[in-house]
């Protein structure tokens, strides 16, 4: 049977949907200088890396997960390789929503695998569900704070979960409504031992992005999440009890979706009212818009090295492209030739052998704005 999404719409709701809806056309139809887009888009990424595994007990500032997403894909330690993973799922999750993005048990299993951290470095591949019981215990008190439905049981939960995001029902409802009911089902399915949190706050943001609420990559709940982690926790309960099949299997959403709604509602506002202020102000003259998807990734990532190192304009190698993006080096090498046919980069070095590329002077100094602005915020 497919999943049944009960819920009713409350005043409250349709009023916080009208307000992101509005938000959402200001960030949309304004223009605004590349600079601004930069620095937002790094911000929001970075909130959102961050927030999401800060909420289950990652430890970093913003500081060192500045220096963890600037850093090279080779560091061993854990907490660093969350925030990296949480980063690059959500460049995985452009490229995926911008060749028409189908969300079915194989696109969930894929985005777990790049999220998830795995033991001995082992690439990332599609993750399987689990096999055992993985009840959710309270630290402290080490009692169960919820116990998701039997392993057996998984299989055919997560298929009807899939057949209904992608159903006629699914797709007619507001996209943060929609995109809240496939978060909350994901989650007390638990399909997976671990990371199911991280998978589905990106779950959520694939949904929201796929029904046309991407704002120019300025989005980023997941701090509001973790800035009242008990909130969430409690609306994701909803007050139902701990088991799986005393509740949750068949609950009314109404409670979740008014708080998932809310936080996004807060989110939209602040980045409507940041492009407002960007709106008009002066722009280094580079054709931001002329840029491929992957070049603007790029530069996002290299502003967070500039950052890091407080420096203009960091020069780069052929193995940091590898490891930022997880392709092969024949890959990267095309990109970097392509890149620099383009004058979007130039090599760094004098010689016959390149070993490192630099941007060329107008993209630098679109770098160089940015990270200015980030240093008079800061």
């Amino acid at each position: 049977m497919m999943f049944n999404a009960r819920f009713a719409y409350t005043d409250s709701m349709v009023g916080n949907l009208m307000r992101i809806e509005a938000a959402r056309r200001v960030v949309d139809i304004l223009p605004l200088p590349p600079a601004g887009i930069l620095d937002l888009k790094r911000v929001a990424r970075q909130k959102s890396s961050r927030g999401s595994v800060a909420i289950e007990g990652n430890p970093l500032d913003e500081a060192g997960a500045l220096r963890a997403i600037a850093a090279a894909d080779r560091s061993p330690d854990e907490h660093q390789q969350e925030i990296r993973n949480y980063w690059r799922a959500l460049e995985w999750l452009e490229d995926r929503v911008a060749a028409g993005l189908v969300i079915d048990q194989g696109f969930i299993k894929a985005l777990h695998g790049i999220i998830i951290v795995r033991t001995g470095g082992g690439r990332r591949g599609p993750s399987e569900y689990r096999s055992t019981e993985c009840p959710v215990v309270d630290v402290v008190t080490r009692t169960i704070d919820y116990a998701p439905p039997r392993p057996r049981d998984v299989p055919a939960l997560m298929a009807d979960l899939a057949a209904w995001v992608e159903s006629d029902r699914a797709r007619a409802l507001p996209g943060p409504v929609a995109a809240a009911l496939l978060a909350h089902r994901f989650v007390s399915i638990h399909p997976f031992n671990d990371g199911n949190g991280r998978t589905a706050r990106a779950l959520a943001t694939a949904a929201l992005w796929r029904s046309g609420y991407y704002m120019q990559g300025f989005l980023s709940v997941e701090e509001l999440y973790n800035s009242k982690r008990g909130e969430y926790y409690d609306s994701l309960q909803m007050g139902l009890p701990a088991d799986f099949y005393s509740g949750r299997h068949d609950a009314d959403h109404t409670r979740w979706i008014e708080y998932f709604v809310r936080v996004l509602y807060d989110a939209s506002t602040q980045i409507g009212q940041q492009a407002e202020r960007l709106y008009g102000a002066h722009a280094v003259d580079v054709p931001w818009s002329t840029l491929s998807r992957r070049q603007q990734q790029f530069l996002v990532r290299l502003s967070t090295r500039s950052l890091t190192h407080g420096a203009p304009a960091p020069s780069f190698t052929p193995s940091d492209v590898m490891d930022w993006f997880d392709v092969s080096r024949p890959t990267a090498y095309d990109w970097l030739d392509d890149w620099t046919n383009q004058r979007f980069i130039e090599p760094a070095d004098v010689g016959l052998r390149i070993r490192r590329y630099r941007l060329t002077p107008s993209w630098a100094e679109l770098l160089e704005s940015v990270r200015l602005t980030a240093v008079a915020r800061s």
